[in-house]
């Protein structure tokens, strides 16, 4: 980290632009001051399938559910590393929002 600062830089400059394309989109986004962000889906049921859904797309997220959270506080989690593009947080981006719509969850 010392030896090489800019990754850390660009690790935060994707996790902003990421944060930023999710809130425009009205996702519900959890308190974060990490590289990842958690993403509200408040039912159980919906969070595995959209785990899956989104899977298929060729999206990793990860599920937090009970005993974890609140029943009613479940969410997905993406995680962010500093080598990934602004083309690969769109793609990102545009596929958890097309499943969130498809559930209904926005």
């Amino acid at each position: 980290m010392r030896s090489e600062p800019e990754r850390q830089k660009a690790l935060w400059d994707i996790t902003r632009y990421a944060y930023n394309s999710l809130q425009q989109l009205g996702f519900e986004i959890g308190n974060t001051q990490t590289p990842i962000i958690p993403l509200y889906v408040r039912d159980k049921d919906k969070t595995f399938m959209l785990t899956h859904m989104l899977l298929e797309e060729g999206i990793f997220v990860t599920p937090v559910i009970p005993p974890a959270v609140p029943s009613e506080d479940t969410l997905i989690r993406m995680a962010f590393m500093a080598t990934h593009t602004k083309q690969q947080i769109d793609f990102a981006v545009d596929k958890i929002y097309s499943c969130f719509k498809k559930l209904n969850i926005l």
